[in-house]
């Protein structure tokens, strides 16, 4: 099922004041719950029929009090409103989900108590209640749900009668994705700030970790209430602020108002780095910003989802130090944010930042790195052509001029057009309206910076920065920008989203001496540089692994781990993967250097589990027994090294049930179906997994996540006709998450026939069979086999 834009904006046209009641029974059954709405609207002419959304089964509807039969088509209800006031009643049934849309149900395999949760982006909603799932047609909500007596339920508003029947107040008007709701034998830990109720939520497994992690996150939380408020001269506009730790989230977080949801690895199960508690920090701040944009002010359709999500990232960053204590963020942003970034725009399926979005399917397909990322940059560089203060008066307006409705890009542009004079049409259609990314270089021979031709991509208006350094005695020393430097590097204050590529003299100035640059966020720039040039054959992959394990002991341990991840894909993936030796042992010999029981010793012993071939290291790992001082073997480490024993065809079965009884909950379940997946031997088993429905997606994508292993080509290459077959059968999969996840995870990358692959890949995409969104990720897979292939031969030479 699917809404269409056009659709969209002919409901809009014709309906307005909408209000819910929604009435929810979660005690009938395991299968299913049953859901009453009664909606209530106006209608401007009464000329159309009205429909809304409902993809469950219906008992009854009434329109003004009088029975509808049929009204219901098994994913619409149609109706003939009559103009101003109408009233619709809904009766009838739906089915949780295992997919994490919907009403998600989990079960605790610990002490076998049940966990639910909503998750309605972009298009689900109307899987829990009847309703006119669209953004565009806030409503106010009155939430009732009957629960099992010993039972929590959250929501966007505080309860004002409590279970077995949960009453809800009356939310302020918000739309239909937004409304959410969790319950479960949750437990609670509370707090406030300035008048605010605060509270944290988990399942009572994990009630140990939260208690552990709730002064830090409260600390947060709070400090990122007064600064978001001060900024937008706008106090938090909800009653409350919850956050629920939802058991198999499907993403990192939810921005649903007075109760954000939240993925459970937050909750720190092992030893973390001071990395993992900021970049935590980051999405507390991602989802508290979507509080006024997105959820105060709302886009209008899915064309501007730019709107709540480039903000949201943009805005973390700016409040990281002023929040949190660990200083700026736009150099973790140039590092973590934009080489996937830059990454997207170049595939195939690059798109703008702002597209038109046909339908919810395309919606879906929208949400990622170039949205995003890219948009949190691009938003930077709008925001320092204007300045800053410029800037937040802007945002001010629109959000003073859009409370509690809906907006889009036209309203924003008008918004910055008030307090600035900048020509901000041609902003708009240079870096929200074009795909792409324009690739910088500095010219030897004219002395400046130059945009490299590209005709799929037309130049920019850019000003990009140069730095210059010379080499003296092994260490770079900044000079003037002069063609005989040796070191050129464009856009050195990171301030342009560009691509940089450092000219011949200047990359192997940057492979030698990087470290010596004292300029954090200029040699963040030429590790992003570095980085392209692996993926565009220009760099070695076992050159670019050499001057991360050279020069990246001089970042910070987010960083570091950050690089030394992507010098693992680089030997892995890009390179020859007999490499990994030699990777290993270099790696060895800083982990025996490293601090013990520092941040860097853990960072370094991950890395080095993950490329290993010592069986016995590994097995001793498994056991949980570290040879490292100082260094707990805790329960992360130890799956780490049993999926790597695994995917060196390790024998694993012993050590499998002894690290599922050291670590029985749902985490280590989903680590143990990985780390079997992993196994050559294990890939048949795993195979028929994916098609058992008793499994949830976040078990079939646990599975997914260790079944194509670089190393492992012979025994991958017979899945790829099977891929082929199963992918097309899967067009008639309704339940799109999966498909998606199959189509992405399963893709043959790494087999011995890849030019077979990309012929058959090219047949299957000329015959139509697949859905747009499926289409999309098939052909980013093939794109990323090319990328991989060209890389492979660079490396060989």
């Amino acid at each position: 099922m699917t809404l269409t834009q056009d659709e969209a904006a002919e409901r809009s046209a014709e309906v307005f004041d909408v209000e819910y009641e929604v009435a929810l029974d979660l005690t009938v059954g395991e299968r299913e719950f049953t859901t009453v709405t009664v909606v209530r609207f106006q209608a401007r002419t009464g000329r159309e029929v009205v429909f809304l959304d409902f993809a469950g089964e219906v008992d009854s509807v009434s329109h003004n009090g009088s029975e509808v039969p049929d009204a219901h088509d098994g994913t619409r209800v149609r109706l003939a409103a009559r103009p101003g006031a109408n009233t619709v009643r809904v009766a009838g049934s739906a089915p949780y989900s295992r997919t994490g849309e919907g009403l998600h149900r989990f079960r605790d395999p610990l002490d076998g108590q049940v966990y639910l949760h909503t998750k309605f982006e972009p298009f689900a909603a109307h899987k829990v209640f009847a309703c006119f799932d669209q953004p565009d047609l806030k409503a106010t909500v009155e939430l009732s749900v009957t629960a099992e007596d010993d039972w929590v339920v959250v929501a966007n508003t505080e309860p004002v009668e409590s279970g077995p029947t949960w009453r809800f107040g009356r939310t302020p008007p918000l739309p239909t994705y937004l409304v959410a709701f969790c319950a479960g034998p949750f437990r609670r830990v509370g707090s406030s700030h300035h008048g605010i109720p605060l509270a944290l939520y988990a399942r009572s497994s994990l009630f140990e970790r939260l208690t552990d992690e709730a002064a830090e996150i409260f600390e947060v939380v709070g400090r990122g209430l007064d600064f978001y408020g001060r900024l937008f001269a706008l106090p938090y506009p909800f009653a409350k602020y919850d956050h629920v730790f939802a058991p198999e989230y499907a993403f990192g977080g939810m921005e649903h108002p007075g109760c954000v949801t939240l993925n459970e690895r937050f909750l720190f199960a092992h030893r973390v780095t001071e990395d993992k508690r900021r970049r935590r920090s980051e999405l507390l701040m991602h989802e508290m910003a979507h509080m006024w944009f997105g959820d105060y002010v709302t886009m209008r359709w899915w064309d501007d989802l730019w709107l709540n999500e480039a903000f949201a990232v943009l805005m973390s960053v700016v409040a990281q130090p002023e929040v949190t204590r660990y200083g700026e963020g736009w150099t973790a942003f140039e590092h973590h944010n934009l080489p996937p970034a830059r990454h997207a725009d170049q595939l195939p399926t690059s798109h703008a930042i702002r597209v038109t979005t046909a339908d919810t399917d395309a919606a879906r397909s929208n949400f990622g790195p170039i949205v995003y990322r890219r948009g949190a940059a691009v938003l930077h560089e709008l925001a320092g052509r204007l300045g800053w203060e410029s800037f937040i008066a802007g945002v001010r307006t629109y959000l003073r001029a859009h409370a509690w409705g809906n907006a889009g890009l036209d309203d924003f542009v008008a918004a910055l057009r008030s307090v600035s004079d900048e020509d901000l049409d041609r902003w708009v259609a240079e870096w929200l309206l074009r795909p792409g990314v324009n690739t910088v270089e500095v010219s030897r021979v004219e002395g400046r910076v130059a945009q490299l031709p590209d005709p799929e991509v037309p130049p920019r208006h850019l000003n990009p920065v140069v730095a210059a350094f010379d080499e003296h005695d092994g260490k770079l020393v900044p000079c003037d920008t002069t063609p005989s430097a040796d070191l050129l590097v464009p856009n050195a204050d990171a301030a342009c989203y560009v691509k940089v590529r450092l000219d011949p003299r200047s990359r192997q100035a940057a492979l030698r001496c990087l470290s010596t640059m004292d300029d954090q966020r200029t040699r963040a720039v030429v590790w992003g540089a570095l980085w392209d040039d692996v993926l565009d054959a220009r760099v070695a992959a076992r050159e670019y692994a050499s001057a991360v394990l050279a020069h990246g002991r001089v970042e910070s341990d987010g960083i570091v781990e950050a690089l030394l991840e992507r010098a693992v894909t680089a030997v892995q993936v890009y390179g020859d993967p007999r490499g990994l030796r030699v990777l290993a042992g270099r790696v060895r010999e800083q982990l025996a250097g490293a601090v013990p029981g520092g941040d860097r010793q853990l960072v370094l012993a991950r890395v080095l589990v993950s490329v290993v071939e010592d069986g016995d290291l590994l097995r001793e790992l498994a056991c949980g027994r570290s040879p490292w001082p100082e260094l707990a073997v805790d329960p992360d480490l130890r799956w780490r090294s049993l999926f790597r024993l695994a995917s060196t065809g390790g024998e694993i079965d012993g050590l499998l049930d002894r690290a599922r009884e050291a670590d029985p909950g749902d985490g280590g379940h989903r680590n143990a179906l990985t780390a079997e997946a992993a196994s050559p031997s294990g890939k048949e088993e795993a195979w028929n997994r994916l098609f058992d429905d008793g499994l949830s997606l976040a078990e079939k994508k646990a599975v997914m996540a260790g079944f194509r292993q670089p190393g492992q080509e012979s025994v991958l290459t017979p899945y790829a006709d099977r891929y082929w077959r199963a992918l097309e059968s899967l067009t008639r999969e309704p339940r799109r998450e999966f498909v998606l996840a199959f189509a992405g995870a399963l893709y043959p990358r790494f087999t011995d026939a890849g030019q077979r692959v990309l012929a058959d890949t090219d047949e299957l995409l000329e015959r139509g069979l697949l859905p747009d969104d499926v289409r999309k990720v098939v052909r980013e897979e093939r794109a990323e086999l090319l990328i991989m292939r060209a890389a492979r031969v660079r490396d060989a030479v």
